[in-house]
């Protein structure tokens, strides 16, 4: 029968028992005793511990979960309780170009001819060097026309767009 009824109104129903239960055992005249002293505060330190596990019991089944206390604040001076040390920073990687993809400082050259500058590296030279630059891509080399005849030369914004890098 209990069960159906709210759990305050269940608390405050054995309360009011408890208390009226006191008040109508005692059918002698109303005299101020250490008797009737006890039982008046028997009776309200069992209303005081029937309201605390009541609101105890509301606080830990509260929508199906568990009540759980706060955590202290962490501390952020020194290496008290709870503190945790900040994680290093990243150490940063160097990026080393690849050697394959880095072509040599002198063959860069400027050509010049009668209609204009290119910037380039000569083909000639680049072969002479070796280390697989007979791969280069083939958009970027170009026939140019210089005052000393035509060159094969491989345009440089081209090849650093294709990802070379000049040494």
């Amino acid at each position: 029968m209990l069960k159906s009824l709210p759990k305050r109104v269940a608390a405050l129903g054995l309360a009011a028992t408890i208390a009226v239960t006191g008040v109508a055992a005692s059918s002698s005249p109303a005299r101020a005793d250490n008797d009737n002293l006890l039982r008046f505060l028997g009776g309200a330190a069992a209303i005081a511990i029937i309201a605390g596990a009541v609101e105890a019991n509301r606080n830990t089944r509260h929508h199906g979960h568990t009540y759980v206390p706060a955590q202290p604040p962490v501390t952020r001076y020194g290496y008290g309780y709870g503190y945790t040390p900040p994680p290093p920073p990243p150490v940063p990687v160097p990026l080393l170009p690849n050697r394959r993809l880095t072509l040599p400082g002198s063959c860069f050259n400027w050509f010049e001819g009668p209609n204009g500058r290119v910037r380039g590296f000569g083909a000639h030279c680049l072969y002479q060097h070796g280390n697989g630059y007979a791969s280069l891509p083939n958009s970027c080399r170009d026939e140019v026309f210089t005052y000393h005849g035509w060159r094969d030369v491989y345009d440089a914004q081209c090849l650093y767009r294709h990802g070379y890098v000049r040494s």
